[in-house]
């Protein structure tokens, strides 16, 4: 199961399909489908601006749709369509769609709405079934809310011996995120470059990004911009194996802006470790994993703004299983135990009423078709 794993990830990093079907000649589509439910034990707030004492389905359900067309032998249009779920309705939206230029066998230019790839799982995030968990560690994803972007990249693809690839990514954009009705992020001018060396067992990653942030707040005082030019540098490690049965996954990333936005972003690090091991259509697995940063102690950019941001200071500990039922769907829960650090409330709203740690249960069925 691995194995055949393994080659989706693959082919689907290389040539963006799944399980395709094949509706015409130069048409590809397919499609996948997670739906998750979570609870948490802390009975004051919510964690990852969703999860609560209640079970919600909001935060891990979701259903896509990819779409591949060639125009010609070097031109190929892409799409993704992604419906997510908010408060009981499911919002549709691009993920991302562009058109790909493929220069020679090595290379190709992409322009569009494009996938962001800062980690180890950006080509695929969306499809829980090409991973052990229900959702990607926390600790390290949350540190980048932009998914995509709108630009231009460049990749090139060159292949080491016969059991090794390495795929060059260097591309430039912007990006608009609002995380909340109040927020509005957008990352201007940016520019990153990123490398992936896939072998048998191993696939190991290595990238860089770096965009102008722009803030816009709506507060009961009034509306407050943030445009100072300041830069953000994002860089991420990561490494994911699969030795005879024996899984694992492990990636790191550290965030620092300039100047006084560094108020609105503090400076962050995350790190996290995965190891498991496959038994026929079972595959239990352990996670630790630790969120840190600095508080900012410098002046405010707005004198509007009640204060700096606090850093995400967490560490975690996850128990999961995953169970293949078939090739096409699977059965995943997970049990996650969060411990905020440091008088930080970590990824949650509010600290836990006994101030020390609270517990994530999540149960999720992941389908492609």
């Amino acid at each position: 199961m691995l194995i055949n794993r393994k080659r989706l990830i693959l082919t689907l990093t290389s040539a963006l399909a799944l399980s395709t079907v094949q509706a015409a000649n130069d048409i590809e589509i397919n499609s996948f489908m997670t739906l998750g439910f979570a609870s948490s034990t802390n009975d004051d707030g919510t964690y990852l601006n969703r999860i609560n004492n209640h079970i919600s389905l909001e935060n891990d359900s979701h259903y896509g749709l990819n779409i591949t067309i060639d125009a010609t032998k070097q031109l190929k249009g892409a799409a993704q369509l992604l419906a997510t779920s908010d408060k009981n309705n499911f919002n549709i939206e691009a993920e991302w769609a562009y058109l790909s230029y493929k220069l020679n066998n090595q290379s190709n230019i992409r322009a569009g709405k494009l996938n962001l790839s800062t980690f180890l799982l950006s080509d695929y995030i969306t499809v829980g079934s090409l991973y052990p968990w229900i959702r990607p560690p926390e600790e390290v994803y949350a540190n980048n809310p932009m998914k995509n972007f709108l630009g231009l990249e460049w990749l090139y693809v060159s292949h080491i011996g016969q059991a090794a690839k390495l795929t060059s990514q260097f591309f430039i954009g912007s990006a608009q995120v609002q995380p909340n009705a109040l927020t509005l992020f957008r990352a201007m001018d940016g520019y990153g470059i990123n490398f992936q060396l896939d072998t048998r067992d191993f696939t190991f990653r290595a990238g860089a990004i770096s965009p102008e942030v722009q803030v816009q707040i709506e507060t009961a005082a009034g509306t407050i911009d943030v445009d100072q030019n300041d830069r953000a540098l994002m860089y991420t490690l990561g490494m994911s194996w699969d030795l005879d049965g024996f899984i694992g996954y492990t990636e790191y990333v550290k965030t620092k802006v300039d100047g006084e936005t560094r108020a609105l972003f503090p400076d962050q690090t995350g790190f996290y470790i995965t190891l498991g091991y496959q038994m026929g259509k079972y595959q239990p697995f352990i996670t630790l994993a630790n969120s840190d940063g600095d508080v900012y102690t410098g002046n405010l950019p707005d004198p509007l703004l009640p204060g700096a941001a606090a850093p995400n200071k967490q560490e975690s500990t996850a128990l999961g299983l995953r169970y293949d039922i078939d090739n096409n769907i699977d059965m995943k829960f997970e049990y996650k135990q969060v411990t905020p650090q440091d008088g930080s409330t970590g990824l949650n709203s509010t600290l836990p009423t006994d101030g020390d740690s609270f517990d994530i249960i999540s149960l999720a069925v992941d389908v492609i078709f």
